[in-house]
């Protein structure tokens, strides 16, 4: 008779891949509310049309490679559809989002193997992808909304709308005018308070809509509170410190946050499990890293946010923050400096 025997423990958790990706998708709830009121239901649009070309992506090349369609009940495409389109300008056209759905699950995930292998973060690389190749109709946002009309509800009813800068595109032109403009914004903004016709206190909402979805997935431990406060952190201090410095030529810590992507990749694209640094002390780098990235591009490179291709770069130095990162193995010595010396030392303690 034989007999098996089966490691131990055998704990399963109530999470799964489906669960944790259900969860993030509603935690853009928030954002998904106030970025259609300031900028129209071109939003919507977009989404629609990355979630459908990202499944219909995924579904093709599932087919191609001969395996079921299992892949496509869990969530995975529709989240990368979201994050895709939530970046999108409302009045981009619809080659744009399905272009750019299409690259980030053919090129970006599927080209690497699926889901769990793909070293770079779909949706960023996709983001990156539309900014290069169509500089154009990336950068035209509609005009947000004002105290007594939406502009976007202009163009419904036949009135041509009109699109600007965003507010970190702004900083870049107008310098330290648009600095005393955005104070004065934020001395103004309450929920009790009419809307003002500004970039930036349109932003500012959005930012607080994705902290909302943020402090969500917090609370429900789909992500880990450390990564988002250490970005955070590092935007902060980098910030603060080259504003003391000049605060007329570089851009206030304040601007920073309500102003780009910043508090949705904080909670939204660092945090995810696959592109980033799996080892604790990794992934603390890891934000910190993509912290310095942001600020450095949007001081002294030529695009106003930074924010997708300072995942890229952080998502290459992934593997060497994993390798020299790695944690102690429980039951061995820590590594001496000298050759040899530290398996000795274990060899003799183990025996």
């Amino acid at each position: 008779m034989t007999r098996i025997l089966l490691s131990s423990p055998h704990a399963h958790g109530k999470s799964s891949t489906s669960r944790v990706m259900q969860q993030v998708i509603l935690a853009c709830l928030p954002g998904i509310v106030a970025l259609t009121y300031f900028f129209g239901p071109g939003i919507l649009v977009n989404l629609l049309l990355t979630t459908g070309s990202a499944l219909l992506a995924e579904a093709s090349v599932l087919k191609l490679r001969k395996r079921n369609l299992a892949p496509l009940q869990d969530y995975s495409a529709i989240l990368t559809g979201v994050l895709l389109g939530v970046c999108l300008p409302a009045s981009a056209p619809w080659w744009i989002p399905v272009s750019g759905a299409l690259f980030a699950m053919l090129a970006a995930k599927h080209l690497f193997g699926g889901l769990g292998q793909n070293p770079f973060n779909p949706a960023m690389a996709a983001y990156a992808f539309l900014l290069i190749s169509f500089p154009v109709p990336m950068t035209l946002w509609p005009m947000a909304a004002t105290a007594d009309q939406l502009s976007w509800f202009n163009s419904l009813q036949g009135v041509d709308s009109q699109t600007g800068a965003t507010a970190l595109d702004a900083w870049r032109n107008k310098g330290p005018q648009m600095a005393s403009e955005f104070w004065r914004a934020t001395q103004s903004l309450s929920p009790l308070k009419p809307l003002h016709p500004a970039m930036l206190q349109a932003s500012t909402y959005i930012a607080l809509a994705w902290l909302v979805g943020g402090a969500y997935l917090i609370y429900k431990r789909i992500i880990n509170w450390q990564l988002p406060l250490v970005f955070l952190a590092t935007l902060l201090v980098y910030s603060a410190f080259l504003w003391g410095i000049d605060s007329s030529h570089y851009a206030p810590p304040w601007l920073h946050f309500a102003a780009g992507s910043a508090v949705f990749a904080a909670f939204f694209i660092i945090t995810d499990p696959v592109s980033c640094a799996t080892s604790v002390k990794g992934r603390i780098f890891f934000a910190l890293g993509v912290g310095l990235l942001v600020i450095s591009i949007r001081t002294w490179g030529s695009y106003p946010d930074g924010v997708a291709f300072s995942v890229l770069l952080m998502n290459f130095a992934a593997p060497a923050l994993d390798y020299f990162t790695r944690p102690r193995v429980y039951g061995h010595n820590k590594p001496q400096s000298g050759m040899g010396s530290g398996s000795k030392k274990g060899e003799q303690k183990n025996d």
